[in-house]
């Protein structure tokens, strides 16, 4: 293997034997007692009860998509829930966060170069949050690797118009459904860049049928399973309403009460019928979705720029700017994290617009790396801005930095040319 070769290889390795020693270093029982145990239990009802459920094992969930899930039962049921398992499961997300570096290398590498690609490779080894996230039962880890592969694939389909690059990038969009649904409407940036690049127009439209049938197949067990389970069609999940009634709480002026304990008691109060709530999932979200758009529309018509500073401006920043790091490791302080997130991400933007405008060749890829990046901010700051929605996704946004670094240098290396030519070309006419 030539050195060239070797060294995204080496990056990773790297990666891997920072989080394989975080896990042995702290143990199996490092947890953010919240998502991760959700994650986890969900696993042990499915492979005790014979039933996929989140809130509680009696009644059945449209919480998630069933990806967490799937991934640990089948942990759980080859090496048990004891600290071997939590071992195991643990690597196992290791492992599946180091693809997800690797497939952030390929996709900047095809974007770029090599040197580019190895430098945001190097930086996602050694993030601190991404470390961490790596070693616990969280949907980043699969979610970037899916969206990352599935990103390279989208890249290589708008150069070479290949059908298996077709079909690998609709393996990897339902891969990454079943994590994050969210992701779905991705898919229209994704043909706006395969349009973007001239793709033949019968041939595109082939490869669209293609993906449909590819996304309905993989689906259809969880359509047949929600038909089943709710007498309803539910094509994806039914629990964005707490997140965006939440979202509801942060920014400027939003509507009293301030507390999101006081709406659920009131919701409950006005509708006994869905106590408990985790037995009455779907109806529980309903309310919560119908007081949501309430206070959306009261913070509207109230206070309508503290409204939109919030959601255009303050929630993008929470989002970005605090990087998520609720444990401590590796002797890193959160107040160092804090002050190193913030100066990523500004040159980070700064970059990303310096190789928009100035970077031939590239523009159509970082359009859709822009694209992204505020699909995915958009879609967060609708609802209730946590850090770590954007780590699968950071990796996008940290590119700006080598990205235009690499166009500056290459705009002075060419001006510097241009001039040494043009000081050859007069001394040959003097």
């Amino acid at each position: 293997m030539s050195k060239a070769r070797s060294l995204p290889i080496l990056v990773v390795l790297i990666a891997f034997i920072i989080r394989i020693f975080v896990i042995f270093h702290y143990g199996p029982y490092v947890s953010i007692h919240s998502d991760d145990m959700g994650y986890y239990r969900s696993a042990e009802w499915l492979l005790q009860y014979g039933k996929y459920a989140f809130y509680t094992p009696d009644a059945p969930t449209v919480h998630m998509l069933p990806g967490m899930t799937f991934i640990l039962a089948a942990v759980i049921a080859v090496f048990g829930k004891g600290a071997l398992g939590l071992y195991v499961g643990k690597v196992v997300f290791t492992i599946i966060g180091c693809l997800g570096i690797f497939g952030a290398y390929k996709a900047v590498e095809h974007m770029w170069n090599r040197p580019v690609a190895l430098i945001v490779a190097l930086f996602l080894a050694v993030y601190v949050p991404g470390i961490e996230t790596d070693t616990l039962f969280l949907t980043e880890p699969p979610f970037m690797a899916a969206f990352a592969w599935l990103v390279y694939f989208v890249l290589r389909a708008g150069k070479e118009h290949k059908t298996s690059d077709i079909v690998w990038a609709s393996i990897m969009f339902v891969a990454a459904i079943y994590f994050r649904p969210n992701i779905i409407l991705w898919a229209v940036v994704a043909l706006a860049y395969l349009m973007s690049m001239r793709y033949p127009w019968k041939l595109l439209v082939s490869h669209m049928g293609l993906v449909v049938g590819i996304v309905v197949i993989c689906l259809a067990p969880w359509w047949i399973r929600n038909e089943i389970a709710f007498h309803q069609f539910i094509p994806l999940t039914d629990d964005s309403s707490n997140p965006l009634l939440l979202g509801t709480f942060q920014g400027l002026h939003y509507p009293a009460p301030n507390d999101p304990t006081l709406v659920e008691h009131r919701i409950l109060a006005e509708h006994p019928d869905l106590l408990p709530q985790s037995e009455h999932e779907i109806p529980w979200f309903k309310a919560q979705q119908h007081e949501a758009m309430a206070r959306v529309r009261q913070w509207y018509h109230t206070h309508p720029s503290d409204f939109f500073q919030s959601y255009l401006w303050i929630k993008p920043g929470l989002l970005w700017n605090l990087a998520y790091y609720p444990i401590r490791i590796l002797g890193v302080l959160p107040e160092t994290m804090k002050l190193v997130q913030h100066w990523l991400v500004w040159p980070s933007i700064i970059g990303h617009a310096v190789a928009l405008v100035f970077a031939n060749g590239k523009r159509r890829q970082m359009m859709m790396v822009a694209l992204t990046l505020l699909y995915f901010t958009g879609l967060y700051s609708i609802f209730f801005v946590y850090g770590r929605y954007n780590e699968p996704i950071i990796w996008l946004m940290f590119l700006g930095i080598p990205a235009g670094i690499w166009t500056l240098v290459t705009l002075l290396l060419r001006a510097g040319g241009r001039r040494r030519k043009g000081v050859a070309v007069l001394h040959d006419v003097r």
